[in-house]
Parts: structure tokens; C-alpha cells; sequence
């Protein structure tokens, strides 16, 4: 069980500290401030005061890791807010940078002609011919290889035995 005293409201405390602010304060008198002089010089024997040097700098340590924390702290804040963390698969999207003599089976079964800045979506099939090369994200391959678009990235995978790309696919328009 608490006691009356614990019970004090806010304004009671405001109050009370009003009522000692506005109150007068005693100055100590001649005797009493002589008194304490001599009191405090019998303390200490003459000759063991020291006064110690004045520091010349201060280390600057506890600041600068404060500051590189809250650099840190401001790129990553920063980073996770323009969405340049946790972007998904479906965030990137898969394109061709280089194609030379190279087809691009759709999902939907169509072929279209490799040029760069063509799109690959999942399930998309990339062939390079006999003179071919082609680059998408962070692989690179060349003649006569062929790669599966799978969650936005190009898996290199065997080429069947025979299956040649034919030549009879139209260039694509300008």
C-alpha cells in the first residue's frame, strides 16, 4: 500500500517548487564564511595542494564514432527507403546487352531476333548460332550455347543434339 506522500500529483510538485523558489534565501554571515576559511585551510597541510596541468586537447574518439555511426545509419536508412535493398525477383527485369547471331524463344512458343535491349521474360530460351555471342545480366556466352531465363537470370543449359537455329527467322524491324 502506497503512503499518502507517494500520491502527489504533478501540479502538487509544481507547486511546492514554486513555494521554494519564491521564498528568501539566507546570506551566510562574516563569522560563519571566516569560520569554514579557516576550517577548510586546516584540511589540507600547505605544500600537498597541487594543481594539475590543463589538458591541451580533448580526443575526439567518442565524436567521430558517433558520426560514422550516424553516417551509417543514414546510408542505410537512406538505401532501404529509395528501394535499393530487399528488391525482389520480380523487381528486375532481365534484358539483352550484346547479341550477335542470336534468337530468343518467347514463353509463348514465338522466336523473335536477339538485338540488344530486348527483354527476357522468365521461361524465355536464348540461342547464339555458329558465330554467335550474347550477354544478359551477369553472364556472358557464345556460339552455339543456349540459357533459360529463370527468376530474372540466364541458367546456361545444354543445347540438344541437331537443333540447329534456323536462318530463315525475319530481322527485326527498325
Amino acid at each position: 500500500m502506497r503512503s499518502p506522500r507517494s500520491r502527489t500529483s504533478f501540479s502538487d510538485v509544481r507547486a511546492l517548487l514554486q513555494e521554494a523558489a519564491e521564498r528568501p534565501v539566507l546570506e551566510a554571515g562574516p563569522g560563519f564564511v571566516s569560520g569554514l576559511e579557516a576550517h577548510l585551510g586546516t584540511q589540507v597541510p600547505p605544500g600537498r595542494l597541487v594543481a594539475l596541468p590543463r589538458r591541451e586537447h580533448r580526443t575526439r574518439a567518442p565524436m567521430l564514432v558517433t558520426l560514422a555511426t550516424a553516417a551509417v545509419a543514414t546510408a542505410v536508412l537512406l538505401g532501404a527507403l529509395t528501394g535499393l535493398y530487399g528488391r525482389g525477383v520480380e523487381a528486375r527485369v532481365l534484358a539483352l546487352t550484346v547479341a550477335v547471331d542470336t534468337t530468343v524463344q518467347l514463353p509463348n512458343g514465338s522466336l523473335i531476333t536477339g538485338a540488344t535491349g530486348v527483354s527476357l521474360p522468365d521461361g524465355a530460351v536464348v540461342r547464339t548460332g555458329p558465330n554467335g555471342r550474347c550477354s544478359a545480366g551477369d553472364v556472358d556466352f557464345g556460339p552455339g550455347m543456349e540459357a533459360l531465363v529463370d527468376a530474372g537470370r540466364l541458367r546456361l543449359r545444354a543445347s540438344p543434339a541437331g537443333a540447329a537455329i534456323s536462318d530463315s527467322i525475319p530481322p527485326a524491324a527498325p
